[in-house]
């Protein structure tokens, strides 16, 4: 599948999506607060580790914790290849959410491409998951993990920084970002999600970066969205 197609199958995705509706429409609000360590090796080479406490319904419940090591090469000034790890633990916290705690765990390969423009800069994150999640299924009438589930999914991130105070290092950033299901086979079966965020990003010093904004998240299913409303904050810090 190229470029073209991709884009088109994207478009269409969105287009069904819009006419057909959902018989449902769940929303919630969570606080995500995320903090990085990265450590650089030499000049290329460079290891992050992301931890990451969700949590919703106005803090009361937890959503996930996530753990996401990674190992990232910059293969010049611009492009920068990384291989990671991701460990997830989903909680139950609603309706709509899994019945029971469950846990995935995924293996990922990442491309990330800046571009300089003349008042801002443009980046591209291209993530590919191998996903291990657990799978709910009942047991004398009661749910238990049953299994282990394996699919594919590809996030495509499209990233703009624009400087507004150049001497304080503070910038606004947005994305948005594309996941796409691939399930079992080589080719996206289905839109799972969109993530919408625009924020302030704060360099305070040459150890310390904070980004904090608002997050939309939508997730489609097969008869149901849930729309969540996350005001997301977090720190990078430089060993």
């Amino acid at each position: 599948m190229n470029t073209t197609n991709l884009i088109i199958f994207i478009l269409v995705l969105f287009a069904s999506k819009t006419l057909l509706g959902q018989s449902e429409d769940f929303t919630h609000s969570s606080s995500w607060n995320t903090i990085t360590v990265k450590a650089n090796l030499n000049e290329k080479l460079f290891l992050k580790t992301e931890f990451n406490f969700r949590r919703t319904n106005f803090l009361q419940d937890w959503e996930q914790i996530v753990l996401r090591p990674s190992i990232q090469y910059k293969l010049d000034d611009a492009l920068t290849a990384a291989v990671g790890y991701t460990n997830i633990q989903n909680y139950s916290y609603a309706a709509f959410s899994t019945p029971i705690n469950t846990r995935e765990n995924n293996l990922w390969q990442q491309l990330f491409l800046k571009q300089d423009v003349k008042y801002f800069d443009i980046s591209h994150r291209i993530r590919f998951e191998e996903r291990f999640q657990e799978q709910v299924g009942s047991v004398d009438n009661l749910s238990a993990i049953s299994g282990t589930d394996y699919s594919g999914r590809l996030r495509y991130r499209f990233i703009v920084t624009v400087p507004i105070l150049i001497q304080q290092d503070i910038s606004v950033v947005a994305y948005d970002e594309v996941f796409l299901d691939f399930e079992k086979g080589l080719q996206p079966k289905n839109l799972n999600q969109n993530w919408i965020f625009i924020g302030f990003r704060f360099r305070e010093s040459e150890h310390i970066t904070i980004t904090s904004g608002y997050h939309n998240i939508n997730i489609s299913r097969d008869n149901f969205t849930i729309t969540n409303h996350v005001w997301e904050t977090s720190l990078i810090y430089t060993l």
